[in-house]
């Protein structure tokens, strides 16, 4: 997102949208292809969606969390909702925009492209974006303040997030990530 605001209908669509580009980008594409790595260090298309799924996980299991909480502890308000300054800059650092390669979390990693079924994690990524839609579904409902709600960071644990944060995160993350993807099949699936 070029701007730092975000809105629950911006969340809703991205997260949506999540869902049919990954079916594009996985559903027409054999099985082989899916589990064909460029390099040996390099990650196979099965194995990017098996890194987005777990690093999903664990940001939707703190998410949860922070929304478990009695509905008088939970912040209201709505409009425009803006990370701080430092997860701004986390977000740019996952977002397609910056090129650079970086360090994945152990608890991150994917599974093996050789356990790997198509169809299977295809079906936990969908379910993976219908319970963070279901997240922000009850948030624009309630009116939830998406700044002020906030849980710990699934990585670094002493540090807090927003739920504008896990949300601007986990969008970012999937978004440079479906590039890879796209171009792996642009260059296995001639």
């Amino acid at each position: 997102m070029k701007n730092s605001a975000y809105t629950y209908d911006y969340f809703l669509e991205a997260f949506d949208n999540a869902k049919q580009t990954a079916a594009n980008l996985t559903e027409a594409v054999p099985e082989e292809v899916f589990r064909r790595k460029p390099s040996e260090d390099k990650w196979c298309m099965g194995e990017i969606l098996s890194h987005l799924i777990a690093s999903g996980n664990e940001y939707k299991s703190q998410i949860k969390k922070a929304l478990d909480k009695p509905d008088g502890r939970l912040a209201k308000g709505t409009g425009l909702f803006t990370p701080n300054f430092a997860f701004r800059w986390f977000i740019g650092q996952v977002s397609p925009e910056n090129r650079r390669k970086l360090p994945t979390v152990s608890s991150f990693k994917p599974v093996e492209a050789e356990q790997i079924s198509k169809q299977e994690l295809l079906n936990d990524f969908l379910k993976l974006q219908d319970d963070l839609i279901h997240f922000l579904k009850r948030a624009k409902l309630e009116g939830l303040d998406l700044d002020r709600i906030r849980s710990w960071n699934p990585v670094v644990k002493i540090v807090p997030m927003s739920l504008t944060a896990f949300f601007g995160v986990l969008e970012a993350h999937q978004r440079r990530h479906f590039e890879h993807m796209e171009a792996l099949r642009e260059r296995f699936n001639q």
